[in-house]
This record gives structure tokens, sequence and C-alpha cells, in this order.
């Protein structure tokens, strides 16, 4: 779920301190934007034939039948690259303190997918409870500093968001006590965003001009800078332990990502303490991204679907004490949320894979070095052929029957089957596809549920103007305007 990078927030945004690098995004927004792909994308017929998109930096080829999009799947990765995809759309090395990650996965090891798919998942029982109340807690006081009319609150729902998720994030990944650094969280809140606008300037640059402009941009941009000092001591410290306790020592116990991240790292090579923080980055770059974006999306639907509410309000009292007991439940809050997800993805293009080496679909389209591969998300998830009445939005559309019988006689189960937000499938490419999705998708959806729950719980919604356009798109990206205001009365 990385998105390929946005200008319009940074260049209108308040309280950014981005220096002279304004004069860059504006000379490069008017030539970028003319190379937006998102309505081409859509236009992808579902006739299972290859479609090549060619923009400044690449030649795309789309595949959206379940064939090829399984031989991407399955091509070595030495061949078809994840890792040098996404180092393409992120530049690490000017945007994440100088990391410069291998383009093939697994040349260092891959344990961050145990540390994700599994540690952080099974520590979810842990993690929630504290998340709820410090969500609740940290959502009221964000409400209270709001501008005021007409007696109600308005506040601006995407940077309300994105707090409350770096604020969940902060303490999942690294513990409460970094997560009461002031220094820490602020720079962590600028971070996403100061990413995008640094790799999206990198890829549009002449070669010759990366390395020198890529420099001057790093410089400017603080944020990384300031994860990485305060992350590195911590994770020097971790590491030290780790010695200790291979010589028979006893030391302090930690249950967070700085320490799953680092008992996961190959035993034979075991990553140092800046690998560890390097790791810890780009973790971190992806679920606030796409966390913040998806919730965003999903109370605004809320607000246009009023409808809905009242049935998650229930179902949230009846299970939201067992919910965060086990990190699992809440059927209709789920099927909405993965309802909002299609209609609204952050992405419009997914299984993004660079190619290393020449490759060959069964029917002969062929990818040379440079190009990539990838699937027209937007496309695929509104197919008549796998989505009933596709482009309408049906909150409990992937619950069960007796699910949605129990929320009202209004509402109807659409699918032929039901599935969960985290499922994973030839039609449903939110997470990616196949060998390579995304495995802190169940952490995602667990703090998607807190957040909105809690809202759900303690507030009515209402959108301020629900004529206005509510979204802006770059490339294949799809953002929250920061401008979009909800008012939240409390219950």
């Amino acid at each position: 779920m990385f998105a390929s990078g946005f200008l319009y927030s940074s260049l209108n945004a308040s309280n950014r301190n981005v220096g002279n690098i304004d004069f860059i995004l504006l000379g490069v927004f008017c030539f970028a934007v003319l190379f937006s792909c998102l309505k081409l994308f859509e236009k992808v017929v579902a006739n299972g034939q290859p479609f090549e998109v060619f923009a400044p930096d690449n030649r795309y080829v789309f595949v959206s039948s379940t064939k090829h999009i399984k031989e991407l799947d399955k091509a070595p990765d030495d061949v078809l690259s994840l890792q040098a995809a996404s180092k393409q759309m992120l530049q690490p090395v000017y945007t994440m303190h100088g990391f410069n990650w291998f383009d093939r996965r697994g040349t260092e090891g891959v344990g961050f997918i145990r540390a994700l798919r599994t540690l952080l998942t099974n520590n979810l029982p842990q993690i929630l409870p504290e998340l709820g109340v410090l969500n609740r807690a940290r959502f009221a006081e964000l409400h209270q500093q709001h501008s005021i009319k007409d007696g109600k609150a308005h506040s601006a729902v995407y940077p309300m968001v994105v707090n409350l998720v770096v604020l969940s994030n902060a303490v999942s990944f690294f513990g409460k006590e970094l997560a009461q650094n002031t220094n820490f969280i602020s720079a962590a809140l600028a971070y996403v965003e100061e990413t995008l606008i640094c790799a999206e300037v990198v890829r549009l640059l002449p070669t010759f001009l990366i390395p020198i402009v890529g420099r001057i941009i790093a410089r400017r941009l603080k944020s990384h800078e300031v994860i990485f000092e305060t992350l590195l001591p911590v994770a020097e410290q971790r590491c030290k332990e780790r010695n200790q306790r291979i010589l028979g020592q006893e030391t302090s116990q930690h249950a967070d990502c700085i320490q799953w991240i680092m008992e996961t790292s190959p035993k034979k090579n075991p990553w140092t303490a800046r690998r560890v923080v390097y790791e810890l980055m780009a973790i971190w770059f992806g679920s606030v991204h796409a966390l913040s974006t998806t919730i965003t999306f999903a109370i605004e639907d809320l607000c246009l679907h009023p409808e809905y509410t009242q049935p998650l309000r229930e179902e949230l009292r009846r299970g939201y004490t067992e919910f965060e007991c086990t990190g699992n439940g809440l059927p209709l809050l789920d099927s909405f949320l993965k309802e909002s997800a299609r209609l609204t993805p952050v992405e419009s293009m997914s299984t993004r894979r660079a190619a290393l080496r020449p490759f060959t679909l069964s029917d002969g389209t062929r990818l040379e070095p440079g190009d990539w591969a990838c699937t027209p998300v937007r496309a695929i998830m509104t197919d008549p052929v796998s989505y009933p009445l596709p482009f309408d939005f049906n909150g409990f559309r992937f619950a069960t029957t007796e699910e949605v019988q129990r929320a009202g006689p209004d509402f109807k189960a659409l699918q032929r089957q039901h599935s969960k937000f985290t499922t994973v499938d030839e039609s449903f490419h939110v997470w990616g596809t196949g060998r390579m999705a995304c495995p802190g998708r169940y952490y995602a959806v667990a703090v998607m549920k807190v957040v909105l729950g809690q809202i759900i719980m303690n507030y009515n919604l209402d959108l301020v103007d629900k004529k206005a356009l509510r979204w802006f798109t770059w490339r294949s990206t799809m953002l929250p305007k920061s401008s979009t205001k909800v008012v939240f009365t409390p219950l």
C-alpha cells in the first residue's frame, strides 16, 4: 500500500517547514501532473490482455487476468522485484537517511515478515486495550482545539486521523516512552509527507541531477534525521542486550517492533543497529500512510451513508471488548472498512514489480529491464464479474447473510462469498497479491477498527460540505484533501 507521492497538500498545508524546496515543487508540478494515469487505468477492461502505459520515468505493463498475475507472483525475485520498484518510488537514499536497500528481496533476510505477520499480530491483545484508551483521549483533545462555527467544532479530518495513527503506531512499534517524546512524534507526523515530496521530485529529475538535488532536499527535510537519531540509541542498546544474552547474561524483556525486527534478522549475519532502524523507517512510512488514508475515507463514507452508523454502533457495543482481547471480530465494521477501501483505494496500481532482467508473459508480452509490471487495482475492484453493482457503496457487502440480517432488513450481503478485509485474492488487491502480500495487514485492520470504532461509539458524524471534492489524485495515488471538515458531535 505504498503511494507514489503527492504534492498538492504539501503546497497548501499549514505548519510545514520545507524551506527552499518549494521552488522545485512548483517547477515540477505542472510538468508531472500531465502524466497522471489514474483515469487511464480505469479504462482497462477485463479482457485478460496486458495494457501498457508510458510515463516519463517508466513503461508500465498492467495485467488483470488471474493467469498473468500468478505469473508475476511466481517470477524469481532477481527477475521481477517488488523491492526495486519500491526503491525507485521512495528513493530511500535521500528520504530515509541513506538507506540503500538491495533490489533483490531476501538478500539481507526477510525476518520482518515474521515480525509483522506473526509477532506483531500475536501481540494485538496486549496492544489494543491501551490503543483504545489513548485514541479516545487524544481524539477528545484534538477535537477541543478545532475552530467553532455556528456552535459546532469543524474538524479537518485527515490531519486528525494522521495524528491518531502516528500515536497508535508509535506505541505499538516503539513503546510508550518514545510515543511521549514530542520531538520524535513531530518528526514522525511530518515524515510521510516529506518522504513523498522528496521522492517525487527526485524521480522526475534527469539521472545526472539526482545525487545533487537529492542530497540538497535530504538536508532540508529534517524529519528522517530526527527519527533515525532517536531510534538509533534504542536499537544499539537492544543489540548490546542481544549479545549479552548470547553470553548467558540476563537482560530486560521487550515486546515491540524494534525487538522483533532485531530478533528475526539473519542468525548468521545479525543486523546492526543502523540496519534495524532503516527497516523500522520503511515500515513506519508504509503503515502511517496507508492507515491514515484508509481510515479517513471510511469516516467520510460513514458521513455520506449515515444509515450504517446505528448497526455499527450496536455491533461495537456488543463486541468491542472481545475484539480488544483477541484482535478478531466486528465483522460489520470489517466489511464497511473493506467496502470503503474498495471504492476509494489509496493506489490505482498494485503488485508492482520492476524488471531486473527480461521477462515474458505467456501471451508474449515482454518486459525489458527497467519496465514495471503491475495490476490496475481500481479497474479490478470495480469489475461487475466479481462485484455485483460494483459502483454502489454497500457497507455490508462482504459480511455473511446472518451478520447482515442482524443489522436490519434494509441491508444486503451482495457477494456470493463473504470475506474479511485481510483476505487477499484475485479480485481484491489493496494488500498486494500472492506471496508478496502485505504481512502487516492484520495489525493495520485492527488499528483501523480501534480508531473508527472509538469514534462511532462516542460521536455522531457529519460532513460540513457533502458536495465538496474529498480527494485529489497524483499519478496513480488517491489521497484525502486536508481541507475536508467533519462535525463530530459527542453522544
